[in-house]
């Protein structure tokens, strides 16, 4: 009956650091989700043996009140410690690694859910982007979660992520990509009848292109219109969507919507629902509810085509255009 308090021993501390592991997934790619699958394996094999010694000492004490089996009595305290020892320097071995897979984070990002768009704010600057996160490959980034509306989960297979986004809470987790590409997120709760659009992408670039992306970005102002379309779009624009939408540098700042400063840059629209075409841009201004059921954007069937056309060309001047990620492998 001894294995009782040893299990308990065991069992509070592997659970700590499954918590430790800030809610990855079981088995990922991410070294943390990895060792906390590890050690969740290791506990189970403890628990199976604990349990396998409850049942035996229970059966075996009912055989001993028969006779003295001194080389039996032997073997049941000579297995059980083995085993449990074994066991131990494994579990420890992989507590090692996933507080050692921990390492602090370079920088962090604020991820703020709602219905059914994503905000994300880089700590200390001043970019903010929707949508689509770009991060560096190798470098641990913390993320930090609220949401303005509902309970949402942020979730990313690739490393393992599945977060808690509450309104007026935050949460956190520290993610780590192994290799460049453009990976998928999305909700993994069902917050209203668009939750299986509500979805994003994480576009891992190389720590150069990183860094000047995040400086650009730092830097960026919307250039003045060059064009007669492009200057009757942005005439659109602050007329039809600037009370939702926000674009800095201007005086468009709305919150309701997905910040558009850098809009021209995205892979994606409509978090992530439609691949990033102006046909698709047209289709998406002209009918987002029809495309995407829930949405708060409103339909504006009354523009014409030459308006569609010209609020479009002002769209596509928000970005750098230095920077394409469409080039960037899909995960």
């Amino acid at each position: 009956m001894r294995a009782r308090p040893r299990l308990l021993a065991l069992l509070l501390p592997a659970f700590a650091a499954l918590g430790h592991a800030h809610q990855a997934t079981t088995f990922s790619d991410d070294p943390t989700g990895t060792e906390s699958g590890r050690l969740l394996l290791w506990v189970s094999i403890f628990a199976g043996v604990a349990a396998t010694i409850i049942v035996g000492a229970l059966i075996y004490g009912k055989r001993r009140a028969r006779g003295s089996h001194d080389a039996l009595e032997a073997v049941w305290i000579a297995v059980p410690v083995i085993l449990i020892a074994v066991v131990g320097i494994l579990g420890a071995q992989s507590l090692i690694q996933l507080f050692s897979a921990g390492a602090k984070p370079a920088f962090g990002v604020q991820l703020t859910a709602s219905r059914y768009w994503w905000d994300f704010d880089y700590f200390g600057t001043p970019v903010r982007v929707s949508n689509e996160l770009v991060l560096p490959v190798g470098t641990a980034v913390e993320l930090r979660f609220t949401a303005t509306d509902a309970f949402h989960a942020p979730n990313v297979p690739e490393v393992g992520l599945k977060a808690s986004a509450m309104p007026g809470q935050n949460t956190r987790a520290v993610i780590r990509f192994k290799r460049i590409g453009n990976y998928p997120g999305f909700c993994a709760e069902q917050c209203g009848p668009a939750a299986k659009q509500h979805r994003f992408r994480v576009i891992v670039v190389d720590a150069d292109t990183f860094d000047r992306f995040l400086q650009a970005a730092t830097d960026f102002t919307p250039p003045e219109p060059a064009t007669p379309a492009e200057r009757a779009g942005q005439t659109l624009f602050m007329e039809q969507c600037a009370a939702c939408h926000a674009v800095r540098g201007t005086a468009a700042r709305g919150t309701q919507g997905p910040d558009l400063t850098l809009l021209a840059n995205r892979t994606t629209l409509g978090a992530a629902s439609l691949p990033s075409t102006p046909q698709n841009l047209r289709t998406w201004i002209r009918s987002a509810p029809d495309l995407k059921p829930g949405v708060a954007m409103p339909a504006f069937p009354n523009l014409s085509d030459d308006e569609l056309d010209a609020l479009v060309a002002y769209l596509d001047t928000l970005g750098l255009p230095e920077f394409d990620f469409s080039a960037i492998p899909h995960k």
